[in-house]
């Protein structure tokens, strides 16, 4: 078959055929061997569009060493079919060079939401906060130019829900805009917890995950998980906050700790107060209806009436009768 060539193509644009130079992230490496005891590097790489396969034949074991999982990296390659898929066959691999810096932008998918609009929201309801302490910390907060920077970069999840730059604030503002919606129809929910238990509940988060040319877990979001992280944060950031007494310090605490509802689902304590169930529900809701969302989006144009089995959710989704 003759190749097409192209130049900086994203993977989704990829197509059996095509030759071509392009930077992604290095999202796995590792040796294999041939029946000849032949050296080949088997690779997966990735940017903000999807994750492809690869293999290089050529130069494998001097190419290993130069590498390591994350980097970005530029690759010369043509596309094949193997087994009913495509996957590239590479023909040169090497690390970014300084001056070929590529915006982050390329690597990773981003929410496509304007970020002014939902940090308007928020600072909006936290306007509308009586509480004093809860008030002045949230205000402190999102007063914080380095802190609000990362808030609406950072994701909200490596790959599940809202596993995008800006997937974090997206996620918090619905479940703020939630939360005073439901204040409304249960007047005898705290409003003021409430809400700031929907804009912390994953502040862990900014520690858990990088977020710079791949979404990944920190060493201690690893060791400690984000709700632990997040917690902690809340405790810092409190102890200066003379009006934010220890009672709903405690209380805020407690939506952090407990807003995943039960110790299967990671958490240390379960939901014991009106605010932690709604809290807990309204995140099932909003993390659920996103996964769910990017799910079917996935598999349009074509497949059936139904999704492939999407193990974390246990089921297939049903797509409609006019999917084909």
């Amino acid at each position: 078959m003759e190749l097409t060539r192209d130049d900086h193509p994203f993977i989704n644009d990829l197509q059996v055929g095509h030759f071509f130079d392009s930077y992604f992230v290095l999202r796995t490496l590792q040796m294999g061997t041939t029946r000849t005891n032949k050296p080949f590097l088997i690779l997966d790489l990735t940017d903000k569009t999807g994750h492809i396969k690869g293999k290089m034949w050529e130069d494998a074991a001097s190419a290993y060493q130069g590498l390591s999982e994350g980097l970005v990296v530029k690759v010369r390659a043509g596309v094949e079919e193997y087994q009913g898929a495509a996957e590239l066959k590479v023909i040169r691999i090497r690390p970014l060079d300084p001056e070929d810096s590529q915006d982050v932008s390329r690597f990773l998918p981003s929410s496509g939401r304007d970020p002014e609009i939902d940090l308007e929201m928020i600072r909006s309801a936290i306007q509308r906060i009586e509480h004093p302490g809860l008030k002045e910390l949230l205000g402190g907060l999102f007063g914080d130019e380095e802190f609000v920077s990362a808030y609406q970069t950072a994701p909200a999840g490596k790959r599940w829900h809202h596993g995008y730059l800006g997937g974090l604030l997206e996620h918090s503002a619905s479940l703020v805009q939630l939360s005073t919606k439901l204040c409304e129809h249960y007047p005898k929910l705290n409003r003021d917890l409430l809400v700031a238990g929907a804009v912390l509940h994953d502040v862990g988060k900014l520690q858990e995950l990088r977020f710079d040319t791949a979404i990944d877990y920190t060493v201690r979001g690893r060791l400690e998980g984000h709700i632990v992280l997040g917690a902690q944060f809340i405790e810092d950031r409190a102890a200066s906050i003379e009006e934010l007494d220890e009672p709903t310090l405690v209380q805020l605490k407690h939506l952090i700790l407990s807003h995943q509802g039960s110790r299967e689902n990671g958490c240390p304590v379960e939901p014991m107060t009106r605010e932690a169930f709604v809290l807990y529900f309204l995140d099932e809701i909003d993390s659920k209806l996103n996964a769910i969302d990017r799910e079917l989006e996935k598999a349009e144009g074509g497949g059936g009436a139904f999704t492939e089995y999407i193990h974390l959710l246990g089921r297939m989704l049903y797509k409609g009768e006019d999917a084909d």
